[in-house]
């Protein structure tokens, strides 16, 4: 083999010998391949697409396969139906009266907790708390049927299975699973609540029992905190009226032994004064009392949480906000005495000039404390408490921070109401000393009458207070409002028979491209020329697959009668020779006839690298190719072991060369002439024990080259080298070139490269390779490169047709 062929095998990337340029399966002079190195990335991503496209039935049967398949389990899998509904949340702030009001909302919100909303959150976690969870188990293990007769399947371990039922403990972890509460939106007091469950009518229900228990459970709170509330005001009211009568009894009996009926108008006014005072200090008191029980409670819940972060809170009431608050009680208390003193000042109290300073003093000092409490709740207290908050869940903070708020709300009006109530004992104290200096009599009767007005005050104050808190209670209906009753589910939510299917088409799409890239990956036939290209073999020629073409010509026969013989339909070049594939014969013998203009391949050696590769075809159409330009060209059948040159030409086996190695005939009647014009024929001969003896024979070399001065071309058809070599004297004495045959989707890679590597260790002159049944829609070509490959077959047919 010559240095310039052996290096075609080894640096030449295009796979052109001895320096020349390949195009489209072909060797040309002086043009550059059409695919350089910028064009690798694009290549790469084609040959991606290529392999796919060279499998896409593949790729379409495995996505379809997956995509049924998903859609029958999603068809077998119980459904799962949602329901839902909206729910309004009453977040009623807690309330600080900064005049000292003391309606009955202002007290009942802020002092007793009654009435006061939560945060959303809040309410959130009080939904999905285990003790709403178990109301509502409770009412499902009591009622046990839906409103259509059957029973609820949450009720049952494994549904639809109903032998085992759940315990209500198991139902309300169950119910507490199943259920989602969110907000609509941070800009509203609006929940959804929904459900899931395999019945749709369940699902609907249970929606339903879950805003309606809320609203019960809330309501019975509520109305327990006004319980509180009005037990303290019953016990208050029975205490001031066993006061009222015994007062009411001592000033009869005093004023029966002593004939005495009324007191003076200053001391009448002074009484009147110290029984507003009172009424004052007892309204005082008793908001005092309820602020303090709801203080504890605060305090209570924050202790549970962390001990000692109420104490931590409560720090948050400054000195400051003390001091303000007892100037403001002090001038309340002043202008609660003028208006007691002069009543007709409250439809106009312009008239007055001391009752206007009050109440521009009263608004400076209520100003003051805004700001001050202003402050104070917007702390973020960040030294005393934020390190703990980080360590807690959303939950938790929350919390936290909703009991901090109330706590230092209610502390703030604690504060105001001590100081108010101090104002009211300095005052009364100095009303007090008045009595001092009256008779002893006219102060004993002004005692009791002063005694008997306040507690009629106290009784008549105590006695609304308690009847507004009755009403108060009844009318509670619980923090939550429904906007949208759940509705009965037209379909599953779960499974989704869409999303199935499409999560098993993109299932499939994944693991077929997995699978057609692997077994691409572990591809090692020869599927197209680029295979052949990139391992660096020279391709001088694409032959099509004749298969079709004989289907569509000679309706499958295998032979045809030409000049009396029986010749094979594989012989196109001689009995259709313009055909597509004679012009790839054609294409071949000029491909070797260029190669090098300065040799002369006068015998070429046909072989490959297995069994039934296509290289007697090649062998006998080739010969007609150099015979249609004036050449005198012998065939010789060369592969003892499995001769096939005499079926496709219509020859006998014998004689052949087995006769003329033994002498049994003469070189006149083993040379035959053949169906096809200066093609002659040597057939193998019978068959002989020993075919490599007769090869490796210094005789068949000689003999071969003594042909020579007879022929202008000497084609053999020589057994496969890659599995037998019996043509390797042959190959290094006779042969003047060689042509390497592969056929396409079968010759394996490895094989191909064993071949020429054995050929390369007796240095064999390799013409070039030949790629036969070629199938250009089935191969690589077809996606990778079409640009720079064609359907030699259609394209012959259309020039034809043009």
């Amino acid at each position: 083999m010559s240095e310039g062929n052996k290096q075609s095998f080894n640096s030449n990337a295009n796979g052109s010998p001895n320096g020349h340029k390949s195009y489209r399966g072909e060797y040309y002079y002086g043009e550059n391949s059409p695919v350089n190195e910028g064009d690798m990335e694009e290549l790469d991503l084609k040959q991606l697409f290529g392999t796919i496209m060279r499998y896409k039935w593949w790729v379409a049967g495995i996505v379809i396969g997956a995509a049924l398949i998903a859609g029958v389990i999603a068809t077998t899998i119980q459904p799962i139906y949602q329901s839902s509904g909206t729910m309004m949340i009453s977040q009623e702030r807690n309330r600080y009266t900064w005049a000292g009001g003391t309606d009955l909302n202002s007290m009942m919100s802020s002092s007793f907790g009654v009435g006061a909303g939560s945060r959303i959150a809040n309410e959130i976690q009080v939904l999905q708390s285990r003790t709403l969870a178990q109301e509502i188990a409770a009412k499902i293990h009591e009622q046990e049927e839906l409103p259509n007769g059957e029973m609820f399947p949450v009720l049952y371990l494994e549904y639809p299975d109903r032998r085992t039922k759940i315990t209500e403990s198991m139902l309300a972890s169950r119910l507490m699973q199943n259920m989602t509460v969110n907000q609509v939106s941070q800009e509203t007091d609006i929940l959804n609540i929904s459900y899931e469950s395999p019945s749709p009518l369940e699902a609907k229900t249970i929606v339903d029992m879950i805003m309606e228990t809320y609203m019960e459970v809330s309501a019975s709170q509520q109305r327990q905190r006004a319980g509180s509330a009005m037990d303290f005001l019953e016990e208050e009211r029975a205490r001031i009226q066993d006061r009222l009568a015994e007062a009411e009894e001592n000033l009869r009996d005093y004023m029966r032994n002593t004939e005495l009926v009324q007191v003076d108008g200053q001391t009448q006014a002074a009484i009147e004064r110290v029984a507003e005072l009172e009424s004052q200090r007892q309204e005082v008191q008793v908001e005092l009392v309820a602020v303090n029980s709801s203080i504890e409670s605060y305090e209570s819940q924050l202790n549970e949480i962390r001990p000692g972060l109420a104490d931590q809170f409560a720090e948050n009431v400054s000195s400051q906000l003390e001091n303000a608050q007892l100037r403001l009680a002090e001038l309340r208390t002043e202008r609660s005495l003028i208006l007691q003193r002069n009543p007709n000042l409250r439809n106009n109290p312009e008239s007055e000039p001391q009752l206007v300073q009050l109440n521009e003093d009263i608004e400076t000092v209520r100003n003051e404390i805004r700001e001050i409490t202003s402050s104070v709740l917007n702390a973020d207290d960040s030294d005393v408490y934020i390190g703990f908050l980080e360590n807690e869940d959303g939950g938790v903070t929350d919390r936290i921070v909703e009991l901090r708020r109330n706590l230092i709300e209610l502390k703030i009006q604690e504060s105001q109401l001590s100081a108010q109530e101090e104002v009211i004992n300095q005052r009364l104290e100095e009303e007090n000393q008045f009595f001092d200096n009256l008779p002893e009599n006219m102060l004993e009767l002004a005692r009791l009458r002063r005694e008997v007005d306040i507690n009629e005050q106290l009784f008549t104050e105590i006695s609304t207070k308690y009847q507004e808190t009755q009403l108060w209670e009844q009318t509670q209906s619980g923090n939550g409002q429904v906007i949208d009753e759940a509705v009965l589910p037209g379909s599953p939510t779960y499974p989704n028979t869409n999303r199935f299917i499409l999560f098993g088409f993109v299932a499939g799409l994944i693991v077929s491209v997995g699978t057609v890239l692997a077994k691409e990956t572990f591809n090692r036939t020869v599927d197209g020329t680029d295979k052949i290209r990139s391992m660096g073999y020279p391709v001088l020629a694409v032959i099509p697959d004749f298969h079709e073409y004989v289907t569509d010509r000679f309706n499958g026969r295998e032979t045809v009668r030409v000049d009396g013989r029986s010749v094979s339909t594989s012989w196109t070049a001689l009995i259709d020779s313009i055909s597509p594939i004679s012009e790839a014969y054609r294409r071949l013998h000029n491909n070797i006839v260029f190669a090098d203009p300065d040799k002369d391949y006068q015998t070429i050696l046909v072989t490959s690298s297995r069994k039934a590769e296509g290289k007697s075809t090649i062998s006998v159409n080739l010969a007609v190719a150099f015979a249609e330009s004036g050449k005198k060209v012998l065939l010789v059948d060369a592969d003892l072991r499995r001769p096939n040159l005499n079926r496709l030409v219509g020859e006998d086996r014998a004689p052949g060369i087995a006769e003329l190695f033994y002498d049994k005939a003469t070189e006149e009647d083993a040379i035959r002439s053949t169906a096809a014009p200066g093609v002659d024929i040597i057939t193998s001969g019978q068959k002989i024990p020993n075919p490599s003896a007769v090869l490796h024979s210094k005789k068949m070399v000689e003999f071969i080259n003594e042909l020579k001065n007879e022929y202008d071309h000497i084609i053999i058809d020589s057994p496969p080298y890659g599995v037998i070599t019996d043509a390797a004297p042959l190959i290094q004495h006779a042969a003047d070139g060689i042509l390497l045959v592969a056929q396409f989707g079968e010759t394996q890679v490895n094989e191909l490269n064993h071949t020429v590597e054995n050929l390369q260790q007796i240095r064999a002159d390799v013409l070039g390779s030949v790629l036969t049944a070629y199938r250009y829609k089935e191969s690589r070509d077809y996606y990778y490169y079409n640009e720079y490959t064609y359907d030699s077959y259609q394209a012959y047919e259309d020039y034809k047709e043009g």
